[in-house]
């Protein structure tokens, strides 16, 4: 009678156990995905950015991407700007508008990930949790804004694709 009694403590004890660490992975990535969670430069494994550059070949266009790797300063100022957005700089979005010319992805510890995107006008964000949980917001903040415009310079056949979008459509 007794090592039965031992055996269902032992199962109620390891059931509680393993309900309790299913819960707390399970808050820990909602709050991660969360817009206003705040991102670690010491979380980041790795920053990959990968942006179109557009030139003439003959009568005809061509894109390639360029690839690339961030160092650890763009990844502090990257992060930085991320979390000083107020609020009401994020406005979530179910779906990325336009054609992509720059994106940046932050691989981080725990199977997680934010990724950047940027078409020339707007930056969206994408958090990616464990789970297959994910959040997506648009971004309005100047300073990174300039730093990607920055980088996509000489991308678009010789000059920026912002401006060279905005000849296209006046």
């Amino acid at each position: 009678m007794k090592k039965t009694q031992h055996f269902k403590r032992l199962w109620l004890f390891v059931g509680m156990a393993a309900a309790a660490a299913v819960l707390y992975f399970w808050l820990m990535n909602n709050r991660f995905v969360d817009i206003h969670t705040p991102l670690s430069s010491a979380e980041v494994v790795r920053a990959d950015t990968s942006k179109a550059v557009y030139t003439k070949i003959g009568g005809g266009a061509h894109i390639r991407f360029d690839d690339a790797v961030l160092n650890e300063e763009d990844i502090s100022r990257v992060v930085h700007w991320l979390n000083e957005a107020p609020g009401l700089a994020k406005t979530p979005v179910d779906r990325i508008d336009g054609s992509i010319h720059m994106g940046i992805a932050l691989r981080l510890k725990h199977h997680t990930g934010v990724t950047i995107q940027y078409n020339g006008s707007q930056i969206y964000v994408t958090k990616n949790g464990r789970f297959n949980q994910t959040s997506r917001y648009a971004l309005h903040h100047p300073e990174l804004k300039n730093y990607l415009d920055e980088e996509l310079e000489g991308t678009y056949f010789g000059g920026s694709p912002v401006k060279g979008e905005q000849e296209g459509t006046s």
